[in-house]
């Protein structure tokens, strides 16, 4: 008891929009004093009918009458409840998470835009979205409006998860400084193409890859390919429970993604660029212009060309390949590719596969900043496969984070396989401040 207050666990309100508070919400301060509340502390409320509940950091004010709690309007249409109706207020008393990462989704309202313009459109944008957002509490699954980029947006995903009626107070400052921040486009797909950089060199060939939780995806490819002899007695390498080849590994992790582009049925162009001592890009013969062009179209009449050849190739040139690992030579095919490809407004995705460190050639980074600083609508996503003591993990992080993608290390060729399925499906961007190339 303080003042003649009982103090309460609960208290019943009637919700009020109260317009744009900056996320606060109001308390009539006898109401406050029941619930232990004082300024700036934080509230949990509950619509007990549909269990549809928000959070909100208090302010006290007499002008609101008693049995009232007057919520910011974007808080209130996040919560998906309505003013007027009664909720139950907690105070919550708990230690907030900090959030490093969010994955926001965007949901156009004109469903005729194109995907990869919204995501430019949002980065360009983003400073009406941190007035809109910054040091709000957030939750997983809120959504509300951003004006500016006529869209709705979600908070699809963070780091840590923020599970059942857990939140968060949002700061872009820290996740800028932290993993970032991701905006994928949700309903409508994005066509994009793709430039698929392979380490061959000699270490490749070292027999430590697991072979685990594939069997479905061999099987899909089997079928998708059984006419092709050489390519199904590729696939009966990868027995369950074995160790393959890393580069058996990365070659049977470009055959999905391929498949994966032609099931899309979007055209998109995917080009295979190897690297040892040099870097060298694999060209496909255009039955229709006579031309040998440096990517494969992902049709259905592409399966027999870009399948079988790309996946069987890889494999062959490690046999021959040298010891020296090249990555800046691979960069600079990249951006040469790049130029060759005719719709330059498509988004490129471009994805380093190593096992190792550079042995040879310009520093990465130096070509990268070169040749990618001016361009804006690509990403970079590098893997390290093997031994994670041979990979220079820190510099393969570093150039994701500047081409505003991410590093991932695979453990197994379930998530190799995993992995590339999603790249091969999945634009994105990530906003990481100061360290984005963008």
């Amino acid at each position: 008891m303080r003042e003649g207050i009982t103090i309460v666990d609960k208290l019943t309100l009637t919700i009020i929009d109260g317009g744009n508070l900056k996320g606060y919400a109001k308390m009539n301060p006898d109401d406050a004093k029941k619930l232990d509340i004082e300024t700036g502390s934080i509230i949990v409320f509950t619509e007990p009918d549909s269990g549809f509940w928000g959070a909100a950091e208090v302010r006290k004010d007499e002008d609101v009458k008693k049995g009232k709690l007057v919520v910011d309007s974007l808080l209130l249409s996040a919560a998906g409840i309505a003013s007027e109706d009664p909720v139950e207020v907690v105070h919550h008393t708990e230690v907030l998470p900090t959030v490093n990462y969010v994955e926001f989704g965007i949901k156009p309202n004109d469903e005729s835009v194109k995907a990869e313009k919204i995501l430019l459109q949002a980065e360009k944008k983003i400073k009406s979205l941190k007035k809109i957002l910054d040091g709000r509490l957030i939750f997983k699954g809120m959504e509300f409006d951003w004006p500016d980029l006529n869209s709705r947006i979600v908070i699809k995903d963070t780091r840590p998860s923020l599970t059942g009626m857990s939140f968060a107070r949002l700061s872009f400052e820290a996740l800028e400084k932290g993993t970032g921040y991701q905006f994928r486009v949700m309903g409508i797909a994005i066509p994009f193409n793709a430039i698929l950089m392979l380490d061959i060199s000699g270490s490749m060939t070292t027999r430590d890859v697991p072979v685990k939780n594939i069997a479905q995806a061999i099987e899909g490819l089997k079928d998708l390919t059984q006419e092709e002899h050489d390519l199904q007695e590729f696939l009966e390498q990868f027995k369950e429970g074995k160790n393959v080849q890393r580069v058996q590994a990365a070659a049977l992790a470009v055959l999905l993604y391929l498949a994966e582009k032609i099931g899309r049925g979007f055209g998109e162009k995917v080009s295979i660029i190897t690297f040892e001592n040099k870097a060298e890009s694999l060209t496909f013969y255009d039955p229709e212009t006579g031309k040998n062009n440096p990517y494969v179209v992902c049709t259905g009449e592409a399966k027999a060309t870009g399948l079988l050849m790309t996946s069987l190739l890889v494999v062959d040139k490690c046999n021959d390949a040298g010891q020296l690992t090249n990555m800046g030579d691979a960069f600079i095919k990249a951006a040469e590719v790049m130029e060759s490809f005719e719709n330059h407004e498509k988004p490129v995705m471009l994805i380093m596969l190593s096992d190792g460190m550079p042995t040879a050639g310009p520093p990465p980074m130096e070509v990268i900043k070169e040749h990618f600083s001016k361009e804006k609508n690509y990403v970079i996503y590098t893997i390290g496969l093997g031994n994670p003591e041979e990979i220079d993990e820190e510099l393969l992080s570093e150039i994701a984070a500047f081409g505003r993608g991410t590093y991932k290390r695979i453990e197994d060729m379930g998530d190799l396989l995993v992995w590339y399925a999603t790249l091969a499906s999945d634009f994105s961007t990530i906003i990481r401040g100061a360290k984005s190339g963008s």
